[in-house]
């Protein structure tokens, strides 16, 4: 199962919105006195060129292992400014990792490109991600090798994006990088720093190996203070609104389970306490999924509540997803429509680019994986004997576990990460009869790999039995909801079930 995990992790018939080929030509829009319009990209991590001192194997081995479009972030970034000035929004969201891996070069090719919105006049509210403060990953490539690149602080995260919010905000969070702000009348974003960079560990400070941490959570005083600002808020007819890097609701059943990185500590505690102070959506990124969910309770004699999570893809990473939305003046109907970055003046087909990235990458993505976990992998190959397994059940290095894992389960486990990214799953006709391939791929495996080290017949049954038992119990009802898009919110009331649009779902909330 931890096998499976590791190829999930590797972080359709949608309407296909067109992008101007040559975005930013024309006039501005003007604008619907009846509706606001938002935009939502995330997850945009730019890589400043200057990190890129001289190419070489150690900036090819990156690219091998990482399924971004990375060496065109920035004018990705570019694009996406240019076209955005056109459509002459009224707000910008962008839900964290601004950056590569928190560079201050980075951040500052971020906040130049990102200026020029202000210029324009266009207000843009961004929170932090995971990869943009205190991150030890980040570097300078010098050929064959790296060299640490400047890093950035939480305090000089503020001060860099002081025009993005902070300087906007009429609340700030003591506790963290969290602050509140209205940047439209009558709309109240809650931007929460839910990242845990006082984690991160590094080689400089004597740590064993640099260590980005890249789950998330809400601090318990963050929490209190964020929730008694949506009490205020309320008080006063205003729509409040949830903005963070981390989903705050499961994706698909199990998520927290099977990809728990991905998605805040407490989730479920957090989403009763959000609904209980009003708070009916949010914005999220990180997964890298163009996808929408929703935690729903049942009240005694009450109609079902909800929160719903809005998590929007990456720009540069497959399939290109960012958001439009029109909202009304009193903020309780949202019109979202899903598009796609699809050409810059380097690349002439992104998606397309981006598709074939991920698949090519997908075996040094696995291998990442396993390599930053081989102690723990190291040491579970150990305990096999008491199983009654040869040691060597599991391969003895982290190539030969690469390769045995690609041999079984690279075509469908591409596949299903691809299906999972675009949203809409249940309407892709690829999902029908995936989850079954790829049970009967992992049992395969298990089975094939017990002849070969040598594991009598009987030895093979049981391990199986075993193996079918816990597939069942706790990675195919996350598959199955992750495929039909189907999630189970409530555990005390197995009838709430929800399929919600991902692409050009109208969300409505009350005031």
């Amino acid at each position: 199962m931890a096998l499976l995990v590791l190829c999930m992790g590797l972080s359709s018939c949608a309407k296909d919105s067109p992008v101007s080929d040559n975005p930013g030509d024309g006039d501005k829009r003007a604008k619907d006195p009846d509706y606001k319009s938002i935009i939502v990209m995330s997850d945009i991590h730019v890589m400043a060129p200057q990190l890129l001192a001289e190419k070489g194997k150690a900036y090819d081995n990156y690219l091998n292992q990482d399924p971004k479009l990375l060496e065109y972030s920035s004018e990705v970034l570019e694009c996406l400014v240019k076209e955005t000035i056109q459509r002459n929004p009224d707000l910008v969201i962008i839900p964290g990792d601004l950056t590569k891996d928190g560079e201050m070069l980075s951040h500052k090719q971020v906040v130049d490109i990102l200026g020029r919105l202000r210029s324009a006049g266009i207000p843009v509210i961004v929170v932090p991600g995971n990869h943009d403060i205190e991150n030890p990953e980040g570097c300078y490539f010098n050929g064959d090798a790296t060299r640490p690149a400047e890093r950035t602080s939480p305090e000089q995260f503020k001060t860099l994006y002081a025009d993005f919010g902070y300087n906007q905000a009429y609340a700030l969070d003591p506790a963290s990088l969290s602050f509140v702000c209205e940047p439209l009348e009558g709309l109240v974003l809650l931007c929460i720093d839910t990242n845990k960079y006082e984690e991160n560990k590094y080689i400089e400070k004597g740590d064993e190996k640099n260590y980005n941490q890249t789950s998330g959570r809400i601090r318990p005083a963050t929490l209190t203070w964020m929730l008694a600002e949506a009490d205020k808020a309320r008080a006063k007819g205003k729509q409040v609104v949830l903005v963070q890097h981390h989903n705050v609701v499961q994706h698909y059943d199990a998520q927290g389970t099977l990809q728990s990185d991905y998605i805040i500590k407490d989730y479920e505690n957090v989403s009763k306490e959000l609904i209980k102070h009003g708070v009916h959506m949010a914005f999220t990124g990180h997964t890298h999924l163009q996808d929408v969910a929703q935690y729903r309770i049942i009240a005694d004699n009450a109609e079902p509540d909800s929160l719903i999570d809005v998590a929007t893809g990456s720009v540069i990473s497959y399939p290109n997803p960012w958001r439009t939305i029109k909202v009304n003046n009193d903020f309780t109907e949202w019109q979202f429509d899903t598009e796609y970055v699809k050409t810059i003046p380097s690349l002439s087909d992104v998606r397309t680019a981006c598709q074939k990235r991920l698949n090519d990458n997908i075996k040094g993505g696995i291998n990442w994986h396993i390599r930053d976990g081989w102690q723990k992998i190291d040491i579970f190959r150990n305990l096999l004997t008491v199983l009654g397994l040869p040691k060597n059940y599991i391969p003895e290095q982290p190539e030969e576990l690469t390769d045995l894992l690609m041999q079984y389960l690279g075509t469908h486990t591409s596949k299903l990460y691809m299906i999972h990214n675009e949203g809409n799953e249940w309407k892709n006709p690829e999902s029908a009869g995936l989850e079954e391939q790829l049970k009967s791929d992992l049992e395969k495996m298990l089975r094939d790999r017990a002849k070969a080290v040598g594991v009598d017949d009987k030895m093979v049954e049981g391990l199986t039995s075993s193996f079918n038992s816990i597939y069942t119990m706790q990675v195919e009802p996350g598959l199955k909801s992750m495929l039909t898009d189907i999630n189970q919110y409530n555990a005390s009331d197995k009838k709430l079930q929800s399929r919600t649009d991902d692409l050009s779902p109208v969300l409505h909330l009350g005031r």
